[in-house]
């Protein structure tokens, strides 16, 4: 059950997530027949299909992953994530209230998105996961850092001596909860597509 539901406490970055979608609900003004709309959900779609891919070979700290997407990223992860959020944001293109920093928040949130992901959080995380991993994994790991770039994909697959061939696995993207994300996203790429009559129900609350 444990492995089942990822809820058990609302952490800051699941705060943060539900205040980003929600605010992201509320300024939209959504045009489904727009070419934008279009090609924010094809974007949200590839985000979405390279986590999922993702999720079905990492098997954290019991091995090093090198095979589906992490054989051209290390951080195929955050690709998708990056991917889904910025497909999220056009989605939520705004206009509906004539306030410039209303109907630009999409654009706001994508921004200081970006500029945290940069200026923060790839620092932090090349630091901590680098060497947890390199302690963990030692030689094989230096190996692979050095052939495998972190965020632009290589044009050839690396394959690792000492890596064991993996294929995709449903089992292991449950066991790492990717379908819940997969779930969170799409719910929230339908809540902006009809957000007016769920902002008319809360409108009404009030």
């Amino acid at each position: 059950m444990g492995k089942l539901v990822r809820f058990e406490k609302l952490t800051p970055k699941v705060f943060v997530t539900l205040v980003f979608g929600i605010v992201l609900v509320a300024v939209a003004e959504p045009k489904p027949v727009e070419p934008y709309y279009i090609a924010a959900l094809c974007v949200i779609g590839v985000g979405e299909t390279i986590r999922l891919w993702a999720a079905g070979h990492l098997r954290k700290n019991a091995e090093l992953t090198t095979t589906g997407p992490y054989a051209f990223v290390k951080n195929p992860l955050y690709v998708g994530t990056f991917l889904i959020t910025t497909g999220i944001c056009v989605l939520a293109k705004g206009g509906r209230t004539g306030h410039p920093w209303v109907d630009n928040l999409n654009w706001i949130l994508l921004g200081l998105f970006i500029l945290t992901f940069l200026v923060y959080y790839i620092p932090y995380k090349r630091k901590r996961e680098g060497n947890r991993l390199r302690e963990i994994f030692g030689e094989t790991w230096d190996v692979y850092d050095r052939n495998v770039p972190d965020y632009f994909p290589r044009l050839t697959p690396f394959s690792h001596p000492a890596s064991a061939p993996r294929r995709w696995s449903a089992a292991v993207t449950c066991e790492n909860s990717e379908q819940w994300t997969g779930m969170a996203v799409a719910a929230l790429a339908l809540a902006i597509t009809f957000n007016a009559p769920i902002i008319d129900f809360f409108a009404g609350l009030f």
